[in-house]
C-alpha cells in the first residue's frame, strides 16, 4: 500500500496566470535608471515580436509593447517638464 502525501504548494508544470500586459510602472520613488530600463525592455520586446512573429497575434503584442513604451516616455517627459522628481 502506498501513502500519497499532498503538497500545499503548486506542483511543477502547473500553469500560473500571468497578465498579458507589462506590470504597471509605479509612481513611487523610482529612479531614472529603473525607468529607462523599463522603457528599453518594452521596446526590446516589441522588436523581438516584430522580428520573430509572423502572425497577427505577434503584431498585436508588438504594438502593445511599443504603446507601453510610448506611454512611459510620455509620463517621463511630462514629469520632467513640471519639475521632475529628486
Amino acid at each position: 500500500m502506498t501513502n500519497v502525501i499532498t503538497l500545499a504548494s503548486p506542483r511543477a508544470g502547473t500553469r500560473v496566470h500571468m497578465s498579458a500586459q507589462s506590470p504597471a510602472f509605479t509612481l513611487g520613488k523610482t529612479d531614472g535608471i529603473a525607468r529607462q530600463q523599463a522603457i528599453e525592455n518594452a521596446l526590446s520586446l516589441a522588436l523581438y515580436h516584430v522580428r520573430n512573429g509572423d502572425t497577427i497575434d505577434a503584431i498585436r503584442t508588438a504594438t502593445a509593447k511599443a504603446t507601453r513604451a510610448a506611454s512611459m516616455l510620455k509620463q517621463a517627459c511630462s514629469e520632467s517638464a513640471i519639475g521632475g522628481r529628486a
